[in-house]
């Protein structure tokens, strides 16, 4: 697994977990202002510079290649922050790796879809080996982020997706649908073991603007926040605002 370490001097780590098709590169507008603390930013198998291999259990085994990375670099409990498909792995890493955790950042998250959504991963996993990549994804990205002002968050991952493999495509496009029936264990996990939790959405995250709304309301002291005129890759396209809103939750964990 391929990452990069901000040594910041700082007792206090942040671990950042990308999108699909992202990389640590997309994590660019977060680190000054995470200076307070260190951070390790990771590129998930089949992203930037990680390598990929053709083996079942994708989101079990980047969950470990993680936990294998803090140990290490002798990394003890970190703030996960974790953006879209990020947000299966953080919950997965979680759920491996309770004790590793000491907060959660979910950006943009991706679980709690309703049957409908449910239904257009199920065609989407059907066509996924019919229509290449190079024409598959900038759709995806279109469907995910169709607003003018979602232009360069949507463009920055497209462009990022061009250092993606098609097989690992494919494949985490699987874990997408496969994970959806996952969330009841990850949030018996969650608040059996009291971990700070908070979502941040785009209002114009009009995928999954719902399911974090549900999602929110099954753990009872998470942290909900919206942010006006915003889709999917928040963490890009409102920066400041985002990071603002971390900051303030990480201040207070």
């Amino acid at each position: 697994m391929n990452y990069k370490i901000y040594n910041n001097n700082s007792e206090e780590w942040v671990l950042l977990i990308h999108g699909l098709g992202g990389s640590i590169n997309t994590w660019k507008y977060q680190i000054k202002d995470l200076s307070e603390y260190n951070v390790i930013a990771v590129d998930l198998e089949g992203h930037g510079g990680s390598s990929f291999e053709k083996r079942r259990r994708l989101l079990t085994r980047s969950a470990s290649e993680i936990y294998d990375v803090l140990e290490k670099e002798n990394i003890g409990k970190v703030h996960v922050i974790a953006l879209s498909l990020g947000t299966l792995v953080a919950m997965e890493f979680a759920y491996l790796y309770k004790d590793k955790v000491k907060s959660i950042v979910l950006a943009g998250f991706v679980l709690n879809m309703n049957i409908g959504y449910k239904s257009l991963l199920a065609f989407l996993e059907g066509i996924k080996y019919i229509v290449p990549k190079r024409v598959f994804y900038p759709l995806f990205a279109n469907v995910m982020m169709p607003c003018k002002n979602h232009r360069k968050s949507r463009n920055i991952f497209i462009r990022e997706s061009v250092k993606m493999r098609s097989s690992a495509f494919r494949m985490w496009l699987s874990e997408l649908f496969r994970t959806q029936f996952k969330l009841k264990e990850y949030l018996i996990t969650i608040k059996e073991n009291n971990l700070p939790v908070l979502f941040i959405s785009g209002k114009q995250d009009y995928l999954f603007v719902n399911s974090v709304k549900r999602t929110q309301k099954k753990i009872s002291d998470a942290t909900l926040c919206f942010i006006e005129k915003c889709g999917h890759v928040c963490s890009i396209e409102k920066y400041n605002e985002f990071n603002g809103l971390v900051v303030n939750f990480l201040h207070a964990c």
